[in-house]
C-alpha cells in the first residue's frame, strides 16, 4: 500500500485500515457498490492504484473508452460549442476536455442507469474531476497533454449499421417468387 494511503498515526479509529477513494463528481455508485460488495464477499478490498482507487474503475482512462473517440482518431473535433461538429458529436478535445488525463469508467458505466449521464454526455468536456491534479486546478477549457495518442485496437462505432437488402438476395427472392408463381 502507498505510503501516504497508511493511516496517519493521528486517526487511531483508523489503525491498521486501509483507505479506498472513491473520487468523483460524485463517485459513480457502482464503484462504491463493487468496492462494498468485495469486502463484504470476501473480506478483502479491490486491487488498488497508486493514489488508493480501485482499477476496476480508475485503471483507463476516460479518452480510452469514450464514445467521441473514433472522431478524435479521426481528427474531428467540435470548435465551439453547438457548431456542426458538436452537433455531431465530435470530439471535445479542442473544446477543453480533460479525459486523455482522466482516470475513471464514466464513459463505459452510466451513472445511476443513465446512459449519458456525464459532462461528454451531455456534450461538455470532461473536467477531470477524479484527478486530484485536474479537477478545478486546471481552467475549465484549456487542454490537456495526450498521455497516449495511439488509437485502440477497435475503435467504437460513429454510427450504426443497419445493413441492407443485396443485390444477389434480391435476384434470388426473385427466382424464387418466380418459381412459384410459375407460367399461368
Amino acid at each position: 500500500m502507498p505510503q501516504f494511503l497508511k493511516n496517519p498515526d493521528n486517526a487511531p479509529y483508523l489503525k491498521g485500515k486501509g483507505i479506498v477513494t472513491l473520487p468523483g463528481c460524485p463517485a459513480n455508485p457502482y464503484n462504491l457498490l463493487g468496492t462494498v460488495l468485495q469486502y463484504a464477499t470476501f473480506g478483502t478490498l479491490p486491487e488498488l492504484d497508486s493514489l488508493g482507487r480501485p482499477k476496476f474503475a480508475y485503471a483507463r482512462t476516460i479518452h480510452e473508452d469514450c464514445p467521441r473517440r473514433a472522431h478524435f482518431d479521426a481528427g474531428r473535433f467540435a470548435g465551439k460549442y453547438g457548431d456542426p461538429g458538436h452537433r455531431q458529436g465530435y470530439c471535445l478535445y479542442k473544446l477543453g476536455c480533460k479525459g486523455p488525463r482522466t482516470h475513471a469508467n464514466c464513459s463505459i458505466k452510466s451513472f445511476g442507469e443513465v446512459v449519458g449521464s456525464w459532462p461528454v454526455g451531455i456534450g461538455h468536456p470532461c473536467i477531470g474531476c477524479t484527478e486530484q491534479t485536474l479537477a478545478f486546478r486546471v481552467p475549465l477549457h484549456a487542454t490537456v497533454e495526450i498521455d497516449r495518442p495511439t488509437p485502440p485496437d477497435t475503435y467504437p462505432p460513429i454510427t450504426a449499421d443497419h445493413g441492407g437488402v443485396s443485390i444477389a438476395a434480391v435476384g434470388v427472392a426473385g427466382l424464387v417468387g418466380g418459381a412459384l408463381l410459375g407460367p399461368a
